[in-house]
């Protein structure tokens, strides 16, 4: 867990249940010709499969999932895909996939990834609507597609763990956000984004309603956060890079000068990826239980 000073971050972490922590089986030999080889451009995708024991034969960006999602131990042997925007289409022909996870928002030509394999999108982000609903209907989604997945069990569990915390809040008032390698900036997130919708889902109540990208964020001055001084403060926890940028914030007398930090209501999460799937988004709505049902 990063270092980051005590007066200003509340330290109430819990141990989290599989959604959380997800392991992920060794991959058998491929020789079977029912062996699931998912090739995967789409993060939420191959978060999705792999809690479900489907570990993909490629993944676009491999070191940034793999510093992105750092409770899959196991993902030797999978292909880096190069870049999300860009990926290596002879390495992926060369794989021999039998499917394709595509993001909805992608450019990339859907007729040269289909003369590949079958292409499936994954709409969780940057579509429009909510996320967290999203994030259920494409976990069904790729039940359906591999109904004899290892641990389809977990993600069932992560399905019903979902609708047992719906509302289960009170409407505290918070702002998500993610801080900047400056001490200048913040990145914060509302509606269209993961953290936004796992908050309403949960009870809470985001303050900020500010205009954001196609995927529910915007960068702001930190200046800014005093717009909605009233609220309780929650930073998204990005590893190291965040505690690096807490360490910044100590010499910045903004920062310092916000009634959540002054008055202790600033909470730093467990590691969380933003641009999870429903794993990411139950892990995070415990993370919102443990933290905010006890707060007054």
């Amino acid at each position: 867990m990063p270092e980051c000073a005590p007066a200003l971050i509340s330290r109430r972490l819990a141990v989290f249940g599989a959604a959380a922590t997800v392991l992920v089986r060794p991959r058998q030999s491929i020789a079977g010709t029912d062996q699931k080889r998912p090739a995967v451009i789409d993060w939420a995708a191959a978060e999705t499969l792999l809690t479900m024991g489907i570990k993909p034969v490629g993944i676009a960006d491999h070191h940034g999932f793999r510093e992105t999602f750092q409770s899959f131990a196991n993902l030797q042997g999978v292909t880096d895909l190069g870049s999300t925007w860009e990926p290596n289409l002879e390495y992926m022909d060369r794989l021999k996939p039998d499917a394709i996870y595509l993001p909805g928002w992608s450019a990339i030509s859907r007729p040269q990834l289909e003369s590949i394999a079958p292409v499936r999108l994954c709409s969780i982000h940057g579509s429009g609507g909510d996320p967290v609903e999203r994030a259920i209907e494409f976990s069904r989604t790729v039940l359906s597609h591999y109904p004899e997945a290892e641990q389809r069990d977990v993600m069932l569990g992560a399905q019903r763990r979902l609708a047992d915390m719906q509302r289960q809040l009170p409407p505290r008032r918070i702002v998500l956000i993610n801080l900047h390698g400056t001490n200048r900036f913040v990145n914060i997130y509302a509606a269209g984004s993961l953290p936004d919708s796992v908050a309403k889902h949960s009870g809470l109540k985001n303050a900020w309603t500010s205009d954001v990208n196609g995927f529910g964020f915007s960068s702001i001055g930190i200046e800014k956060l005093m717009t909605v001084s009233d609220s309780d403060i929650v930073i998204l926890n990005q590893g190291r890079l965040t505690a690096n940028a807490l360490t910044a914030m100590e010499d910045n007398s903004l920062w310092a000068g916000l009634p959540a930090v002054r008055e202790g209501r600033v909470h730093l999460t467990q590691p969380v990826s933003i641009f999870g799937g429903l794993a990411s988004a139950t892990a995070l709505a415990e993370w919102f239980s443990a933290t905010f049902s006890d707060a007054s």
